[in-house]
């Protein structure tokens, strides 16, 4: 049984399809900017603060040294300004700390760890406004800090524990400021099985 003629191969649209792929592959890497050390001469900022390489203003990824903490933090900039990704990392790779960017302002979902791994800190802003919640955790895993905030960006609710697990700080805010809680407050031992029933 023959066949030849029932699969047509239409060489132009495959060569149509490779040309296009080639010129979508090569215009995004020369195109999505440069990444750039921050020791580098040509680096400088402008009066109001834009960072600028070879006179013009960055549009690619600064990238810092930090030798005392092993550190690599690496910031995308758009029209020299931090808009985009930032990452800090360790020179062994392990992450540490991945925040997101709008025009300077924190934007989206900012994440940090410690150097084991563990989960270390969680937010979330909206044009650097906090919003959602916030949660700190200590390197064992437990929650140092419970936040949560109104839609202005304001404290709404303030836990804090101690590594031991007992919280020491509950605040309820109102939106004009005012609080309601009881900071500083002693810790207490809890109260044994036994004697939780006594009248």
């Amino acid at each position: 049984m023959e066949l030849r003629g029932q699969f047509p191969i239409n060489t132009r649209s495959i060569g149509s399809w490779i040309l296009l792929s080639l010129i979508f592959h090569f215009s995004f890497v020369f195109c999505s900017g440069v990444r750039v050390n921050a020791e580098d001469k040509e680096l400088s900022q402008d009066s109001n603060h834009f960072l600028l390489y070879q006179g013009k203003p960055l549009t690619g990824i600064l990238i810092q040294r930090n030798p005392i903490l092993s550190e690599i933090y690496e910031t995308e900039y758009y029209k020299g300004v931090p808009h985009g990704r930032y990452t800090a990392k360790k020179e062994n790779e392990t992450l540490m700390e991945e925040r997101n960017v709008r025009y300077g302002q924190k934007h989206g979902k900012q994440i940090s760890y410690f150097e084991n791994g563990n989960l270390r800190q969680k937010s979330e802003f909206d044009n650097g406004k906090p919003i959602s919640e916030s949660i700190d955790y200590f390197d064992n895993g437990q929650m140092a800090t419970y936040q949560t905030f109104y839609d202005s960006g304001k404290p709404k609710i303030t836990k804090k524990w101690n590594k031991r697990g007992q919280i020491y700080l509950n605040h309820v805010f109102l939106e004009t400021g005012e609080s309601f809680g009881r900071p500083g407050s002693k810790l207490c031992d809890p109260i044994p099985e036994g004697e939780k029933n006594l009248p």
